[in-house]
């Protein structure tokens, strides 16, 4: 049994990687265009370590090898802020769960390369000349960069309500398999970017769950 699950397993890693490699998420060496380190040949460390990984309330997602994010100062998308705004879900003061993993890099304030454990043998990431995507000490830059003000942004870490006439019903997105997910506890479910997002797929530039084509992503979840 062992053996087996041990092929499973990296036969998933395998996967996960072909998926990444050669997209804007492949940080290593070969990686695309201006987004890649100059030293670093390795491209699931960026994210995930199988040793002496974050713990606590630093664990956002499994095996998780990036140094405390910072988690103050987000200006998050509610209904004061966006005036006439029929908002029925709660919102987090702060992005939570795998979403925060996402602002690790996307909020600008931290190198892509900042990691708890450097591939052996490095004893720093050193980066390719600024580009548009990231700049010389490797943060990012362009749309890419959300920043902390996510006021006009989709909400994220909302709370999906159990009943509200614009939207598809919660227990049907539940049920949905290779779609937008739903993510936390049972009666509060929550919209994450991962609800949208597969880090891990860009089949759907740019890495969408859900084609765009006839706006098939939105309308998954919003009655239009």
């Amino acid at each position: 049994m062992k053996p087996r699950l041990l092929v499973l397993l990296a036969a998933g890693s395998l996967s996960l990687t072909a998926g990444i490699t050669g997209t804007k998420h492949d940080l290593s060496s070969a990686g695309p265009g201006t987004a890649k380190t100059t030293n670093v040949n390795q491209t699931c460390v960026f994210c995930h370590t199988p040793h002496n990984a974050a713990t606590g309330a630093s664990q956002v997602v499994p095996l998780w090898n990036k140094t405390t994010t910072v988690t103050t100062g987000f200006t998050m998308y509610n209904a004061t802020n966006n005036i006439g705004s029929n908002l029925q879900g709660v919102v987090d003061a702060t992005p939570t769960g795998a979403s925060m993993a996402c602002f690790t890099c996307h909020d600008g304030t931290q190198a892509i390369g900042n990691m708890i454990n450097l591939p052996f043998g490095l004893a720093t990431v050193t980066y390719a000349s600024a580009g548009t995507t990231m700049d010389g000490t490797g943060k990012m830059l362009g749309i890419s960069m959300l920043g902390k003000d996510l006021s006009n942004d989709h909400p994220i870490s909302i709370t999906y309500p159990s009943t509200d006439p614009g939207l598809v019903a919660k227990a049907t997105v539940l049920a949905l398999s290779n779609s937008v997910k739903l993510f936390g506890s049972a009666g509060s479910e929550k919209v994450q970017c991962a609800s949208c997002h597969d880090v891990h797929n860009n089949a759907n530039a740019p890495f969408l769950r859900v084609s765009m084509t006839n706006s098939a992503l939105c309308t998954t979840c919003h009655l239009k």
